[in-house]
């Protein structure tokens, strides 16, 4: 049995109030400043270093490994745009380790982007790269069982709670504890508002993937 073809990967993406792309070291300024305006609002997603905030050249590093990671076809990060002023409101991306033909959804929003639907929106746009794109049969969203607006976004999503998973840690940067993890499945997909949501999609070079 073979696997179905995949589309080619979407480096850049439009949808009615953002613009997604691939994250790459020359956007460190405007990421250092979406974290350092933001206070202690991404301490329990990004637990600050003992010295303090983030360097320049430590957004730089991150996102140098990000790029490369994009590049690879690994995790994909993509950093959300206002397209009128450029300015960075978070960043959104699927990652691999949810397992075969499975994608798991991740995003953070700088705090004075928070309340005005753009979580949703960009999860909506990668709800979309999983299915559409990548083919994938299932989507995880996990978050910390204290974080209700990311279980709330998980519901408006169409997610289902699937439970709450025991003293895990995903990555190295996040605090260890139980988290809840909601999935949605390719065949719930097509029933939510995220597979009509207007997304204009393009490759590598620019050109537009249909």
């Amino acid at each position: 049995m073979t696997s179905p073809a995949v589309r080619p990967t979407p480096y850049q993406l439009r949808t009615p109030r953002l613009l997604l792309r691939c994250v790459s070291p020359s956007d460190a300024e405007a990421r250092k400043e979406a974290f350092d305006s933001s206070g202690t609002h991404l301490d329990h997603l990004f637990p600050p270093p003992p010295e303090g905030r983030l360097t320049l050249d430590a957004h730089a590093a991150i996102l140098r490994r990000y790029r490369g990671s994009f590049d690879l076809d690994q995790d994909r990060f993509y950093g959300a745009f206002d397209p009128t002023t450029g300015k960075l409101l978070g960043e959104t991306g699927v990652l691999r380790r949810a397992g075969i033909r499975a994608l798991e959804l991740s995003y953070w929003l700088r705090r004075d982007a928070v309340g005005q639907g753009y979580a949703v929106e960009m999860a909506r746009a990668m709800m979309k790269v999983a299915f559409v794109f990548d083919q994938a049969t299932r989507m995880d969203l996990t978050c910390d069982v204290a974080n209700t607006q990311s279980a709330g976004v998980a519901h408006r999503l169409g997610f289902t709670l699937e439970g709450r998973l025991r003293d895990r840690q995903l990555a190295p940067h996040h605090k260890r504890g139980d988290i809840l993890c909601f999935t949605l499945l390719d065949t719930e997909y097509a029933k939510e508002p995220a597979h009509h949501l207007p997304i204009e999609a393009f490759d590598l070079l620019g050109r537009r993937i249909d």
